[in-house]
Parts: C-alpha cells; sequence; structure tokens
C-alpha cells in the first residue's frame, strides 16, 4: 500500500539514516562478515556433534562393532563426524545470518540495539547480501545433509527428516520477507511467536 500525498514512509527512512550514520566506520569486509556470522555462537553447534561422536565410540569399542562391519569402521564414522559437524555449522552461520537480515527488516533492530553490533542494521551490509550469504551457507549445508542420507549405505529417513527440517528451521527461525515470503509464510516466525527456546533445545540438543 502506497503511502498517501504528503506523508512519508517514516520505518524506511530512519532505517536509511541509521545505516548512513554508521557506514563511515565500517570495519574491512572480512571482518564484517565474521561479525554479521557470529562465528563465536558455533560452540553450540559442535558440542553436541563431539558428544555424539564420543558416545559412538565409546559403544562401537564395547561392545565390538568395528570388527562386525566393514560399513562402519573407526575411520568412517570419524569422516561422518567430519561431514555433520560442517553441517552442523553451516545451518547456524545461515540462521545467524538471516537473522540479521529478517531482523533488520522487521524493524528489530534498530540504532537503540544494545549487544553485538548487526551489520546490516549498521549498514555494513546490505539486506540482499545478508541474505544470499544466509543462502549459500544453507544450500552447501543441504548437499552436505543429502549426501549423508546416503552415506551409511543405504537412505536414512532421520537424516532426511533433519536435513530438511535444519534448513527450513534455518529461514523460519526469525521469518522474513526472503525467501518464506515467497510461499506464503512471510510473517511466520518460530522465534517471535514464542517457540525459539523450545527449538533451540530440540536442535541443539535431542535432534
Amino acid at each position: 500500500q502506497k503511502p498517501s500525498k504528503g506523508t512519508t514512509n517514516i520505518p524506511q527512512t530512519k532505517r536509511s539514516m541509521t545505516q548512513k550514520k554508521h557506514q563511515e566506520s565500517r570495519p574491512p569486509t572480512l571482518q564484517v562478515w565474521i561479525l554479521a556470522s557470529r562465528p563465536h555462537t558455533l560452540t553450540a553447534s559442535l558440542a553436541p556433534v563431539l558428544v555424539s561422536w564420543a558416545v559412538i565410540q565409546h559403544y562401537c569399542r564395547h561392545h565390538g562393532q568395528y570388527s562386525s562391519t566393514s560399513t562402519m569402521s573407526d575411520p568412517h564414522i570419524n569422516f561422518i563426524t567430519i561431514i555433520f559437524a560442517a553441517f552442523a555449522c553451516l545451518v547456524q552461520l545461515g540462521t545467524n545470518l538471516h537473522n540479521d537480515y529478517s531482523d533488520f527488516i522487521k524493524g528489530a533492530d534498530t540504532d537503540k540495539r544494545v549487544g553485538h553490533s548487526r551489520a546490516t542494521q549498521r549498514g555494513w551490509l546490505t539486506p540482499f547480501q545478508t541474505a544470499t550469504g544466509s543462502t549459500v551457507c544453507l544450500a552447501i549445508a543441504f548437499i552436505l545433509g543429502l549426501s549423508l542420507i546416503t552415506m551409511t549405505g543405504r537412505i536414512d529417513p532421520y537424516l532426511m527428516f533433519v536435513t530438511v527440517t535444519s534448513v527450513f528451521n534455518a529461514f523460519a527461525y526469525t521469518g522474513g520477507e526472503y525467501p518464506l515470503g515467497y510461499i506464503g509464510l512471510g510473517n511466520f516466525s518460530i522465534g517471535y511467536s514464542g517457540l525459539g527456546d523450545l527449538f533451540v533445545f530440540l536442535y541443539f540438543g535431542l535432534v
């Protein structure tokens, strides 16, 4: 809906002024992307993967699983663990970038924000750049997830569920116009609906 004559788009104007205000102090590009992707949060993705790897190693060594099957040898399990860790980290990086994008689009991130700076809100990255970075991370994660589905020698329905839902939840955590708007879910958001803590517990814990 277009604004009536003599009115202005105030939210858009405020966002533009905020971006212009902070563009002058823009850090180097690599530092901006590191800030936007928040790699310091990756311990939340790596910790459950490492715990699972340790449990599997303990179980297999004490139950002789390595000697009873040639498809799940020690090196094979290690390789699968590395791929799954990369999958988990890419999903989280993609989620962080999409969160940076969608919070700015929704107007949740303003110049009054308290805490870590957000790259899109500060004008260091455009919404398109942040959304594209998120899409690239999640696309690579999806490809890794597909490879994991058949890596054990059979189609694993559990890994198929994890792959599809993880990528969807990355976009749906804070929602936004991209890409959920294209499938009619532009206003849908896990985090803003009060389910954020539940999904964090499920996917960083049980799943």
